[in-house]
């Protein structure tokens, strides 16, 4: 199983001074739905969330369970923030998962981004991925643009479990950007030292990293793809039409998206999301699409 990871959590801290905001995750998480079942079809989409979050909203995330359409993992309420946000690794410990990509809940799947992800699955042979698409990116592992072979990554870790995998942790969880120190100062090294190096490096714009042998960039200008001659416009299983994608935010990973362009791309889909459609109706004051 090949599984596209993430974390929503804080719903009971948050509820009183910021309930607008959280809603927005959970727009996310109906839009990252439909873009994964175009993108990413043969994916299962995972969602790593919190007691408070999870009882706040059941009756959401309830009918995606039954449906297939999503697994949720109920986890500690007292998770430092984050921690939190580690909690998307999770599923590497899983029987039976080989891949997982942590992602964000604001962040919509695009062709060009299963384009990166799809060669370093083809290739077989490194355990992670990274992409970079922004100068704002200036680290080799973001957070949410991330993919690990499960199998591998465990052993290289040494780990067997979450837990084992945390324990090697040094930094404090309860600082913002800490679980990203943790993947670049105790993660990354294990993967990307020279001579014992296994990642494949999508570094389009941000971070430069031309050391190892599996590193990719290329000039094209994020959102258009791909030009036609450039080495990065890796053949994928996808109707063309999907390349559409591309326009519905600025680069890979990019927080937040264009609204229109958004609602355009999905409109010729409209019939494959008649379940998130149903439950979104029930929901008008946060989906307000669905009105």
């Amino acid at each position: 199983m090949k599984i596209i990871s993430y974390s929503l959590f804080g719903y009971e801290r948050e509820r009183a001074e910021n309930c607008f905001d959280f809603n927005s995750y959970l727009r996310g998480l109906m839009l990252c739905l439909r873009f994964n079942r175009l993108i990413y079809p043969d994916w299962q989409t995972v969602l790593e969330t919190d007691r408070a979050t999870y009882e706040g909203f059941r009756d959401i995330f309830k009918p995606l369970e039954d449906s297939g359409a999503l697994i949720v993992e109920v986890n500690d309420n007292g998770a430092k923030l984050c921690e939190a946000m580690l909690w998307r690794l999770k599923p590497i410990y899983w029987a039976d998962v080989t891949h997982v990509l942590c992602r964000d809940l604001d962040s919509l799947a695009t062709y060009r981004e299963r384009q990166a992800v799809q060669y370093w699955e083809d290739i077989k042979t490194k355990v992670v991925h990274a992409i970079t698409d922004s100068v704002s990116h200036d680290l080799p592992l973001l957070g949410g643009m991330i993919g690990l072979q499960a199998v591998y990554f465990k052993q290289r870790m040494g780990t067997t479990s979450y837990e084992e995998l945390i324990r090697k942790n040094t930094f404090d969880l309860s600082n913002k950007g800490s679980d990203q120190s943790f993947l670049n100062q105790v993660v990354y090294p294990m993967f990307a030292s020279k001579g014992t190096e296994s990642i494949t490096q999508h570094y389009f714009n941000g971070h430069g990293n031309t050391f190892l042998s599996d590193f990719h960039s290329c000039d094209c200008p994020p959102p258009s793809g791909h030009a036609d001659n450039c080495p990065n416009n890796y053949k994928i299983k996808l109707s063309d039409d999907l390349k559409e994608s591309n326009s519905v935010c600025g680069h890979i990973g990019a927080s937040g998206w264009y609204e229109t362009a958004t609602f355009k791309f999905l409109r010729p889909h409209k019939e494959k999301f008649i379940d998130f459609m149903e439950i979104e109706k029930q929901y008008p004051k946060i989906f307000y699409w669905s009105e």
